[in-house]
């Protein structure tokens, strides 16, 4: 057998030096002092014997000693000390009170884990530190309102920056990129053909014809009778081929069949346009207005919509850019001017509607009013106020001046209204202002002021004073009337849809501007115009299976033939059509205007 090694090895003698035998120093220990090492201070171990090169172990009871100035918590009452006592401290730290504050001062606490136990070590603070922990505190928790407000601000612009960037794309930007003085617009030409425009009842006003060359033509099937409504495009591009511009460069098609198509390098259809016209109707105002030069436009009361627009003289769509040069050279030559919404003209008696509104408005007893006709008012010495071919009408009341169109009554009623009255009722119905649609049209135009003599006031109340007027602006008056004074306002256009009708695009929607008339004066109104029909100047508008509500009236132009002019609607119980008609340089007065507006009620009503 082998003889172990480790019991042949002699061992040397240890020598065991207790600790406790020697001189012990205690560890001095300072609150203030916070720097010093966790040890305390060095103990000094004197009379130790020299190492004779003899091994020896070193025993020292620490804990007995106290050398570490902390002390050991067994693993188990540390569990509980960080649940009861923890908790217990943080609810001492949010009271401010004297206790937790003197609490502070006397310790905080710093954990340190070791296996098994935790270590819990006191540091002690004096009052001067608690007193500045406390101001940093409060200085930081004073600076927390202006930080947090200003952040509050940026957070609400910016979500209101990227809110308004989402309404421009959503409703605005199309409209803006659509607007007439952006030309860059018909770019989009170059990859789109452009749309066709079509009636409310299908019928095709205008289409791009494209020859097996890739040549391109607009053509307008129905010529002359829509030239004002539809516009052109090619050359002094106006009416809906303006408006609409943008829709019609657009394609909105199967997005797959729009790629193939760029991949060939072929053109795509662009969107159509579906007016809310009604073909039939277009073409009877057309051939009734005949070969006088006027204008006529029929809207749907309750709703805004266009349903006609006729002015004359007109021009050939499809020719426009061989006799376009032409056109502009000869003076006088007003073809290009759409007279129903940018023509000015005076309105004569039809005026009387706006004077009649401002005599109920003025609190006046009308229902008992009455006066007596002679044929002529005078005004002061040689100025005189004349009804039509100086006819007596005798003694009237309200309603009988309104329905005869008596010139002399009317002046009387203009000079007995309070100042400025005659004018505030005008404009409350957009005079000298643009009117509440998004057709382009001309501003309509009153002046009267206080101190203008009386035959200018009595004048102006029969519609022959400096006042002048579009046709579109009476025939949204004769509607807001027939709708209960409720203002609808106009548009053309119903709908965009793809090529073919597949796909809506985009609706237009009727929209009120909103009731400008009570229903009481909108009623009264309605009277007035009923009896004109009834039993006054408009009466052959009677015996045709509908009843008429309207006033007839004459423009006196200087140098010029009578303007004459009649706005109404029909029926009058529940109206469906309010129309405007006016013929220039009439030689048969108001007469001339019954026959044109009784054939547009009859094309319509009878459908």
């Amino acid at each position: 057998m082998k003889q172990d090694k480790k019991s042949e090895t002699t061992k040397k003698s240890v020598r065991k030096i207790n600790i406790d035998d020697l001189p012990n120093e205690s560890v001095r220990k300072s609150s203030g002092d916070i720097r010093k090492d966790s040890m305390g201070e060095t103990k000094v171990f004197r009379d130790l014997p020299v190492n004779d090169d003899e091994d020896f172990e070193f025993e020292p009871d620490f804990d007995e000693m106290n050398f570490f100035d902390e002390e050991m918590i067994p693993g188990n009452e540390v569990e509980e000390e960080g649940t009861e006592e923890r908790a217990a401290r943080r609810e001492r730290r949010r009271r401010p009170d004297a206790d937790s504050i003197q609490e502070e001062m006397e310790e905080e606490i710093l954990e340190e884990e070791v296996p098994g136990k935790r270590r819990v070590k006191k540091l002690r603070l004096t009052p001067e530190e608690i007193q500045e922990r406390k101001a940093v505190r409060k200085k930081r928790r004073s600076q927390n309102p202006e930080i947090l407000a200003v952040t509050y601000v940026f957070a609400f612009l910016f979500v209101l920056m990227i809110g308004y960037f989402v309404y421009f794309n959503a409703f605005v930007s199309k409209n803006v990129i659509n607007s007439a003085y952006n030309v860059r617009v018909n770019s989009f030409a170059d990859t789109i053909v452009r749309g066709d425009i079509i009636s409310g009842d299908g019928t095709v006003l205008a289409e791009t014809l494209v020859d097996e060359n890739g040549n391109e033509t607009r053509y307008y099937p129905m010529g002359r009778i829509f030239s004002h409504a539809v516009g052109t495009s090619a050359i002094n591009q106006s009416g809906i081929e303006l408006s609409q511009n943008f829709y019609m460069l657009q394609s909105n098609s199967n997005p797959i069949l729009n790629a193939l198509q760029d991949i060939r390098g072929q053109k795509n259809q662009g969107d159509r346009v579906v007016t809310t016209l009604n073909a039939a109707l277009q073409e009877a105002a057309y051939n009734a207005l005949g070969y006088n030069d006027g204008a006529v436009i029929a809207v749907e009361p309750a709703t805004g919509r266009v349903l006609a627009m006729v002015s004359k003289p007109d021009y050939d769509p499809n020719t426009l850019v061989q006799d376009y040069e032409s056109i502009v050279a000869e003076e006088n030559n007003d073809s290009l001017l759409n007279k129903t919404t940018f023509g000015l003209f005076v309105p004569g008696s039809i005026f009387k509607t706006l004077t009649a509104l401002a005599y109920i408005r003025s609190g006046a007893d009308y229902n008992n009013y009455s006066y007596t006709c002679e044929g002529q008012i005078n005004l002061g010495g040689d100025d005189y106020i004349t009804c039509f071919d100086q006819t007596v009408h005798g003694t009237e009341s309200f309603m009988d001046s309104y329905a005869y169109s008596c010139n002399s009554s009317f002046g009387n009623i203009g000079l007995k209204l309070p100042d400025n009255l005659l004018k505030d009722t005008c404009e409350a119905l957009f005079f000298n202002e643009e009117l509440p649609t998004e057709i382009p049209h001309t501003k309509s135009l009153f002046s009267l002021a206080a101190d203008d003599t009386d035959w200018q006031t009595a004048a102006t109340a029969i519609g022959q004073g400096h006042t002048q007027v579009t046709p579109l602006q009476m025939v949204m008056i004769a509607a807001t009337i027939a709708n209960g004074g409720n203002m609808m306002k106009p548009y053309m256009v119903d709908a965009v849809e793809t090529a073919g009708g597949g796909h809506r695009v985009k609706k237009y929607m009727p929209d009120s501007y909103g009731q400008i008339l009570t229903t009481q004066e909108a009623d009264q109104l309605a009277q007035l115009m009923e009896a004109v029909v009834n039993y006054g100047t408009a009466t052959s508008l009677s015996g045709y299976g509908y009843s008429v509500a309207g006033k007839t009236g004459t423009g006196e132009v200087s140098g010029k033939g009578d303007n004459s002019w009649f706005i109404g609607y029909a029926p009058a119980e529940q109206p469906q059509i309010a129309i405007c008609v006016l013929v220039e340089n009439d030689e048969g007065y108001y007469e001339s205007a019954l026959p044109v507006a009784n054939a547009v009620l009859q094309a319509y009503l009878g459908q």
